[in-house]
């Protein structure tokens, strides 16, 4: 068989799909298995056994009209596949999966246009993200048991060169004088997401105090916040924000003994390559089910009656204080790392 699994979304969540691809691939041992993503997150997936084939699709190309999604779908449906397994909910994704006419698509009673899927599964908000996408599943696989595929699925994966990874261990250690590493991923997308600068920078100088050396990495975009921590940090560290192709990221986090992340795509990057996390949490929370996927990390939070504030976070506070941020402190940050170095 040839199977479709489709995620074209944050590069998180695309991350989280990879344990559903494991537990196709346990289910359907003898099938192909293609992996639909956006442009910009397939490096994270290109190269690994798990995949035959990564397949791209740019969003904002079909933006503009039907004539995108028809395109698209037109391509898919000369590759003959005979199952499409669709995580995104969009109005986009499922008239798109609709118009390849393949036989079999499945996806979720609560995404838009659900009756155009052939068969659905429930999207239990409980569970964490790559259990709700096992659930897509249940049609497929006789007498499913989640806590079965849940063994056979594992944790998530991305590609991670092992060359890369010692070489940049090699080279970061030689810069700070053979000292442990600790990543810090400062930036999101989201600004209610963001851990003030200053407070990474403190926690950053308690670590180099304590024999580590922490590195900064981060998207071109998230240059303004690497650049506030480099200029309130009074210890060294380095700065690798913007100057690592995506492809590259996950083979420096593995080099770390550990990464103190915003509730960002870093996080579970971590969690697929096996580096414990310190995850900070503001706007949103554990039960919304993006939290690491692991049992090594820890998420730093702090219980207000405004938390969640949203499925992403947003640009400002709704409340006007930005408590959730402002009363972790780099004290309490600074112990969660000794936490999940132990």
């Amino acid at each position: 068989m040839k199977i479709l699994v489709f995620n074209p979304s944050f590069l998180g969540d695309s991350v989280l799909t990879t344990p559903l691809i494991k537990a196709v691939r346990h289910y359907f041992p003898d099938s192909s298995v293609d992996f639909c993503v956006r442009p910009e997150n397939a490096p994270l997936f290109q190269g690994m056994e798990l995949i035959n084939e990564v397949i791209v699709f740019d969003k904002r190309k079909s933006a503009g009209g039907a004539g995108g999604i028809f395109r698209f779908a037109r391509e898919l449906k000369k590759r003959d596949y005979d199952i499409i397994i669709s995580c995104h909910k969009s109005f986009r994704s499922t008239l798109t999966m609709a118009l390849t006419g393949v036989l079999r698509r499945m996806g979720f009673r609560q995404s838009a246009l659900s009756f155009l899927y052939t068969e659905t599964a429930d999207r239990d908000m409980s569970k964490h993200e790559a259990e709700r996408n096992l659930m897509l599943l249940e049609p497929l696989v006789a007498d499913f048991d989640l806590e079965d595929a849940k063994k056979h699925a594992g944790r998530a994966e991305v590609f991670t060169d092992e060359r890369l990874r010692a070489n940049a261990a090699k080279y970061i250690k030689s810069a700070s004088g053979g000292r442990r590493l600790i990543g810090i991923n400062a930036g999101s997308v989201w600004a209610t997401k963001k851990w003030q600068s200053e407070k990474f920078a403190e926690v950053s100088d308690m670590l180099y105090e304590e024999g580590f050396f922490c590195v900064l990495f981060g998207a071109p975009t998230d240059s303004e916040a690497c650049g506030q921590v480099m200029a309130n940090a009074k210890r060294p560290l380095m700065n690798l924000c913007g100057k690592l192709p995506l492809g590259q990221l996950p083979s420096y986090i593995k080099a770390m003994d550990a990464l103190i992340t915003n509730d960002s795509g870093p996080l579970h990057i971590a969690s697929a390559v096996g580096t414990p996390a310190v995850a900070i949490f503001g706007p949103t929370v554990k039960a919304l089910g993006f939290f690491p996927y692991d049992d090594k990390s820890i998420v730093v939070e702090k219980e207000l009656y405004c938390r969640p504030c949203g499925l992403h976070g947003g640009n400002e506070c709704p409340e006007g204080h930005f408590r959730c941020m402002g009363e972790i402190s780099a004290g309490d940050v600074f112990e969660a790392v000794g936490k999940v170095l132990k």
